[in-house]
């Protein structure tokens, strides 16, 4: 009953965020929502084959650019340090291996917008996103005995009622999904 009254009161004075915590309001939704929707998958060669299959149960995590800049600074120092042609690789390699680490502990701590999970085939949908942003899909998992995933993809500016598909695929690489 007492949450109840603190919704109305806030409603009234539009000040929720200091009455709910965690339960802040981060915009103002003007209009219909947004959504972001897609698919992820992982190919792997089986018997000479190429076979894509979908990664079930992945956390996903719907992220704004904005917040998520310490994300993309990981991923940027990995692709600066395995572009350089002068670089040592296992130097490179190893700097790759400690973001990756950093990021999957990294993640689950930044303000989320919404988070999901993927369903057997793979795919995952976040209704309901403010408009007028840019997101970055994060989703990740650490695999027993080899490298954890860290699977980022952006999407363009969100506007009211726009639903757009972010199909992203273990095998590209970290470094590849950069802000542009």
């Amino acid at each position: 009953m007492l949450k109840q009254t603190l919704v109305l009161i806030c409603l009234a004075f539009l000040s929720c965020a200091a009455l709910l915590p965690g339960q802040s309001l981060r915009s103002t939704m003007k209009g219909p929502a947004a959504g972001v929707r897609g698919r992820i998958t992982i190919d792997d060669v089986v018997r000479g084959k190429v076979q894509t299959n979908p990664i079930p149960k992945l956390k996903l995590y719907l992220l704004r650019v904005d917040d998520s800049k310490s994300l993309v600074e990981l991923q940027e120092g990995c692709s600066r340090a395995v572009a350089d042609p002068g670089a040592n690789p296992l130097r490179a390699y190893n700097l790759c291996a400690q973001n990756l680490g950093r990021a999957v502990a990294l993640v689950p701590t930044l303000p989320s917008v919404a988070t999901a999970e993927t369903n057997r085939d793979g795919e995952y949908e976040f209704d309901a996103v403010p408009a007028a942003g840019r997101y970055h899909v994060v989703g990740v998992k650490t695999v027993e005995g080899a490298e954890p995933i860290v699977m980022v993809g952006v999407t363009n500016k969100l506007r009211a009622g726009d639903h757009v598909t972010l199909n992203l695929s273990a095998n590209d690489p970290w470094t590849r999904a950069v802000t542009p």
